[in-house]
């Protein structure tokens, strides 16, 4: 189990590696950078939320004048705002207030000649915020019913291409003509705290499409849609990391209703490594856990974590396969291997907890490359039929798959598992309480700190200044034995030393960090 725990703590590393996701929110009252330098702001009152009025021109006069003064915000408030194609650029936050929605124009010829393809795109820019608590609507339908009629190219909601620090916070997305967040070639990017809603039968309302990206932090959003609800996808070879156009992935607290599940693939060419899935549930979605690509499409997809996931009436809680969009019947000969075939392998599903499914679903391989190092610990999944496995090599611990209608798991060609019936002792818990160093150190905003707990009880932990202020309340509540990371942002505060303190049965312990704007 040593492999699966260096997994773990490699990730929460990884997720540590945020530094500067959390891009700085200006207020009105507020609207001097770190430097002292006078921001842009621009208000509502620059535009009309009458519905109707097209604010197309001001809204991308706005961010040109923010982003040419070196940073600043645009806000909408108490109104209805409709634009045609906007382009964000580098430094500029577009605050959307929680009385306010901007609409994607229906006007398709508006969006001619634009790239990229989406209401709101950019490419090669950094630092973009897009919050508030508002609503930007894609006003889909007709795109839909005309995709459906014809097979017309649609855009996304938002797209941005080769950028770095984008922050999507605490807004909702909905009616999308296509994906609703398409991010490529991106660096260090955050999404939390947003819903997404499409109707179940919209055609490729895809939730979140993270391409080819690197350092991405996906928490606490809801996601209701018409397509998969995530997918990770890696179709194109990235030359500063030839095995693996896709990496470090962090995906926490989020729900999943309509849609086809959380996806790596189909395009996966390129490479995926290193994802951490944490405490998501899954309630009526088509797929849970779902890996998919194919013979020419495929690539080496490893280093996946998925541990705390609850489902219920999920179609397949369990569908991992180098066959896309059918499984191959077990006669399918095996081909030769290329750079393109699916490889799938160091992929654990750990405290899976799946009820109501028809079939829990299907880890099949490909005969000329089986998966191997696939785990299955302390999973409990009960469903009409049982787990397929074919060409795919599965270690069971702790697990247990029940079928209403023969066996839990069925076993085809090549298919094994190891440690089915046995009984293995519990995940080894800390001997003790600990408080690491945060990471990075220094940091600027934002930053990790990791810390265990030997058994359950209330923990508290908190930020001071130098002279002894409470800061930041980071935990304070009942957590769970084990390892746990608490995110930090100093966004608001000024350079200088703080200390983080964590209390726990008795247990105390203070630590020095340093915030360098």
């Amino acid at each position: 189990m040593k492999r699966y725990k260096k997994i773990r703590f490699y990730m929460y590393l990884l997720a540590a590696a945020l530094v500067g996701l959390m891009t700085a929110r200006p207020s009105v009252s507020a609207t001097r950078s770190a430097t002292g330098r006078r921001m842009f702001f621009a208000s509502s009152s620059d535009f009309v939320g009458d519905s109707a009025t097209d604010n197309t021109k001001a809204l991308q006069a706005a961010i040109d004048s923010a982003n040419n003064a070196g940073g600043g915000v645009v806000e909408l408030k108490n109104g209805k705002f409709l634009s045609g194609p906007i382009t964000m650029k580098s430094n500029v936050t577009l605050r959307i207030d929680s009385s306010a929605t901007l609409y994607a124009t229906t006007n398709d010829t508006a969006f001619a000649g634009i790239d990229p393809f989406a209401f709101i795109g950019c490419k090669h820019d950094s630092n973009i915020t897009i919050t508030g608590g508002g609503t930007i609507d894609g006003n889909g339908q007709p795109w839909w019913a005309a995709y459906k009629a014809t097979g017309i190219s649609r855009p996304r909601l938002i797209e941005f291409w080769n950028s770095y620090h984008v922050v999507i916070d605490s807004v909702t997305l909905e009616n999308s003509p296509m994906f609703h967040v398409s991010l490529e070639e991106c660096w260090y990017d955050t999404l939390e705290y947003d819903t997404i809603l499409a109707p179940s039968n919209s055609p490729n309302t895809d939730g979140i499409d993270p391409a080819t990206c690197h350092v991405v932090y996906i928490a606490h959003c809801l996601i209701n849609n018409g397509d998969d609800d995530i997918a990770v996808k890696s179709g194109r070879y990235d030359p500063s990391d030839p095995n693996a156009g896709c990496s470090q992935l962090w995906i926490k607290d989020c729900i999943f209703l309509h849609g086809h599940g959380l996806s790596i693939g189909s395009e996966t060419s390129g490479g995926v490594d290193s994802m951490y899935v944490d405490s998501c549930s899954f309630n009526g979605t088509d797929n849970g856990i779902r890996i998919k690509s194919y013979r020419g499409n495929g690539g080496n997809v490893r280093h996946c974590v998925y541990k705390n996931i609850t489902m219920q009436n999920v179609a397949n809680p369990i569908w991992i396969s180098g066959y896309y969009p059918k499984i191959a019947s077990e006669s399918d000969p095996a081909q030769t291997v290329t750079s393109t075939t699916p490889d799938f392998h160091d992929i654990s599903i750990i405290h899976l907890v799946s009820s109501g499914s028809p079939t829990a679903g299907f880890m099949v391989g490909l005969p000329e490359l089986p998966m191997k190092n696939m785990l299955l610990q302390n999973d409990t999944i009960s469903a009409n039929t049982g787990l397929t496995i074919r060409n795919a090599a599965v270690d069971t611990v702790n697990t247990l798959s029940t079928a209403s209608y023969g066996p839990g798991y069925i076993l085809q060609v090549n298919g094994t598992f190891s440690r089915l019936t046995s009984v293995q002792p519990a995940p080894t818990l800390p001997a003790k309480f600990s408080l690491d160093q945060n990471y990075p150190n220094p940091f600027n905003p934002t930053t990790m700190i990791a810390y265990t707990l030997p058994k359950s009880g209330q923990v508290t932990l908190r930020v001071y200044d130098i002279l002894g202020r409470l800061v930041a309340t980071l935990v304070d509540g009942e957590q769970a034995p084990g390892e746990h990371v608490a995110r930090f942002d100093g966004a608001g505060l000024a350079s200088g030393v703080y200390f983080y303190r964590l209390e726990s049965a008795g247990f105390n312990r203070t630590k020095k960090l340093m915030l360098l704007k």
